[in-house]
């Protein structure tokens, strides 16, 4: 029996993992097998259903072979960072992992809605050397680009079902947010800003959590988020704030990072001896920063009509919506 086309679980990782096998189950095997080398950049390692003519075996030449020996494991994440650290995404997969040992033609796929690949994948430690090779990694917007290649081809024959079950699929992945691609951190900034335009920087505790993928920092202050967003240039973590750090910086050719030590250390407004993070940012001047046709005036409240912070230490949203001409946080 099919599976149901709209999954009825009602955890994210089992309904969207189940959505997705019910449109895989209901259209070409081999297109699968396409879609899936494309998402991963496996190529011919996802191997699937083969077709071939005038087969030689020995003295025996058939006709026609039409073949299918393979294993195709799924584990899906609909959070970024779920592989990040040594926890249970890592401990699930490792376990996982395992299976390959049974069967040669076997793979184990890792779907999550990182923007990049975690670094783990290039590591994959505690996974049998024999398996590795057949762990592959693939997010939810590589999916979707493979899919939308397909559906966009006018040289191929797609059929109605088909093309009808992939559109939904993408426009599922939509509803659920596993395709946006925040790839701006907003920070709550209300020394941070002033501080950016003397120093092109912006600093903060040591080893402070962010996502993956971010290429902007944007200012949140004076309830607006600020016009000039610059690019994150470089991010050094837990830099030592002491003069004798900032001679050794010097040293070793970050001068750049030196000076921003220096100054603030300089102002009084960090602590010597203490260790901070430090985002080098671009200029205002610079090609990479975005500039706004304008702020983007906060207009968040509470239930009893108080306005509220849009960002209370940072949260994140895309380029693409800060210059989209938004004049409201709302509109984010």
């Amino acid at each position: 029996m099919a599976n149901p086309l709209f999954s009825s679980y009602s955890g994210g990782e089992n309904r969207v993992t189940s959505s997705m096998v019910a449109v895989f189950e209901r259209i070409d095997l081999s297109l699968v097998q396409e879609l899936l080398r494309a998402a991963t950049g496996a190529d011919n390692t996802i191997s699937g259903v083969t077709f071939a003519n005038q087969i030689v075996k020995g003295e025996s030449v058939p006709d026609a072979r039409i073949s299918a020996h393979f294993d195709w494991w799924f584990e899906t994440k609909t959070v970024r960072g779920a592989y990040a650290n040594d926890g249970h995404g890592r401990k699930q997969l490792r376990q996982h992992s395992k299976l390959l040992l049974e069967d040669a033609s076997s793979l184990l796929l890792a779907l999550t809605p990182d923007p990049v690949m975690p670094g783990w994948f290039n590591e994959l430690d505690d996974v049998d050397s024999a398996a590795k090779g057949r762990v592959h990694w693939l997010n939810f917007a590589g999916l979707a680009d493979a899919i939308s290649t397909v559906l966009s081809d006018d040289t191929r024959l797609v059929g109605e079902q088909t093309r009808f079950l992939l559109t939904e699929l993408v426009a599922f992945f939509e509803s659920e947010g596993l395709l946006a691609h925040d790839d701006v951190v907003v920070i709550a900034a209300k020394s941070a800003w002033p501080e950016f335009a003397k120093i092109t920087a912006y600093v903060c505790q040591p080893n402070r959590s962010f996502r993956s993928g971010l290429t902007h920092m944007a200012f949140y202050a004076d309830g607006q988020i600020k016009p000039v967003v610059p690019a994150i240039e470089r991010h050094f973590r837990a830099v030592n704030f002491s003069d004798q750090n900032v001679q050794s910086l010097r040293a070793a050719g970050e001068s750049r990072l030196a000076g921003v030590v220096e100054a603030l250390l300089l102002d009084g407004s960090r602590t010597p001896g203490a260790h901070y993070d430090v985002f080098l940012l671009s200029s205002k001047e610079s090609s990479a920063t975005l500039i706004l046709e304008s702020p983007i005036e906060n207009d968040s409240f509470a239930p009893s009509g108080k306005r509220t912070a849009w960002v209370q230490g940072q949260r994140y949203t895309s380029a693409s919506r800060l210059t989209s001409g938004a004049e409201f946080t709302s509109e984010l």
